[in-house]
C-alpha cells in the first residue's frame, strides 16, 4: 500500500513539474525575445518542440519505476529545453537528446543536430563521407594556398570492404553558398576515430559501433568536419555557450519514444505580467571568446542572430 502511494505521489510530482517547467521556459523565451536578448532560429517553433520534448520525458522511467521528471531537478530540465530552443534543434528529429547525470538533465546535440547547425550557421552543403580500407588506393594533397586537404584519388575494391580492415575515413563538405569553391575535406585515421569514441559513454563498444563500424566512422569524420563550419561562423560563440562539444556524438542515446501529435502553444497568448517579471531576473549578457577561425570561413547569406550570449545557467535557479 505504501509503495502504491509513493508511486502515485511521484507520478503527481512528475506531472506538476512538467507543467511548471513548460510554463517557465515559454515565459522566459517570450520575455527575452521581446527584450531583444535572444532570437529563435527561423522556422523553429518553441511551443511545439518543448511540448514534444516534455511528452517524451514524461514517458521515461528510472530503474526503480520512478518518473524521470520526478527525479531530476526542474531547473536542469528547463535549462536543457532553453538550450534546445536557442540552437533550434529538434528532439523529434533526433537532432539532440536529454541525458540524465545524477539528479540533473543535460542537453546534448547529436550527429544530425551538428549537421543542421553547420548548414544553418556555417553555410555548409550536404556532407558526404567514405571509409578507407586496407588495400584502397587513397591519396590526398595539402593545398599550399589554403592549407586544406584535397583528395586526389580513392579507388576501392569490393574485396577490401571489411570492418576489420578499416584504416580511416574522410568527409567532404561543399559550400552551399559557393558551389564552385573547393569543398572542405576532413581525413581521420582509425586511431583518431577510436580516440574520439573513447570520449563517449560506451567507449566505442556499443552494438552500433561493433556491428556497423563503417557507418560510425563516417558519422565521426562528418561530425568533426561540421564542427569547423559551426565554430568558424559568426555564431560560434552561441554554439560553444549552449553545448558541450567535447562529447562523441556517435554514442548511443536512449531510444526516442513514438512522438505524439504536435501541440501548438501560442507565445503571444502568454500572461504579459509574468513575461515582464521573467525578464527582470534575466542575467546580463556574458562575452564569450569565439574559437580561432581557420580556413575555410563559411559565410552564408543569412544567419540567425544569437543576440545576448546566455547559456541558460541561472535562468531557472528558482524553479523547484
Amino acid at each position: 500500500m505504501t509503495n502504491n502511494n509513493l508511486a502515485l505521489t511521484s507520478e503527481q510530482i512528475a506531472v506538476n513539474n512538467k507543467n511548471k517547467i513548460e510554463k517557465a521556459v515559454l515565459n522566459k523565451i517570450a520575455a527575452l525575445s521581446k527584450a531583444g536578448g535572444i532570437r529563435i532560429p527561423q522556422g523553429f517553433h518553441p511551443g511545439n518542440e518543448i511540448a514534444l520534448a516534455l511528452l517524451e520525458l514524461s514517458d521515461r522511467k528510472e530503474a526503480n519505476g520512478s518518473p524521470t521528471l520526478a527525479v531530476v531537478e526542474s531547473a536542469s530540465v528547463a535549462q536543457s529545453l532553453f538550450r534546445m530552443c536557442i540552437l533550434g534543434l529538434s528532439l523529434a528529429r533526433k537532432q539532440c537528446s536529454f541525458i540524465r547525470y545524477g539528479n540533473k538533465l543535460q542537453f546534448q546535440p547529436q550527429y544530425h543536430g551538428n549537421m543542421a547547425l553547420a548548414k544553418r550557421l556555417g553555410g555548409a552543403g550536404q556532407p558526404r563521407a567514405q571509409v578507407i580500407y586496407k588495400g584502397d588506393e587513397f591519396e590526398y594533397i595539402i593545398d599550399t594556398k589554403t592549407g586544406n586537404k584535397v583528395v586526389t584519388k580513392h579507388v576501392q575494391s569490393l574485396a577490401n570492404i571489411d570492418n576489420a580492415n578499416i584504416i580511416g575515413a574522410w568527409a567532404l563538405v561543399p559550400y552551399a553558398d559557393d558551389p564552385e569553391r573547393q569543398p572542405y575535406v576532413e581525413v581521420m585515421t582509425m586511431d583518431e576515430i577510436r580516440k574520439s569514441w573513447q570520449q563517449g559513454a560506451t567507449k566505442g563498444n556499443s552494438p552500433a559501433h561493433l556491428n556497423f563500424t563503417q557507418e560510425m566512422c563516417k558519422k565521426t569524420v562528418i561530425n568533426r568536419a561540421c564542427k569547423l563550419f559551426i565554430t568558424a561562423s559568426d555564431e560560434s560563440g552561441m554554439y560553444e555557450t549552449y553545448t558541450d562539444n567535447d562529447k562523441d556524438l556517435t554514442q548511443d542515446t536512449p531510444e526516442q519514444q513514438e512522438q505524439p501529435e504536435v501541440i501548438e502553444v501560442n507565445l503571444d497568448a502568454l500572461d504579459e505580467t509574468k513575461v515582464i517579471e521573467a525578464v527582470k531576473d534575466a542575467p546580463e549578457s556574458e562575452s564569450h571568446e569565439s574559437p580561432e577561425s581557420h580556413e575555410p570561413e563559411p559565410a552564408p547569406a543569412e544567419r540567425p542572430q544569437a543576440g545576448t550570449q546566455d547559456n541558460g545557467k541561472g535562468l531557472f535557479n528558482g524553479l523547484e
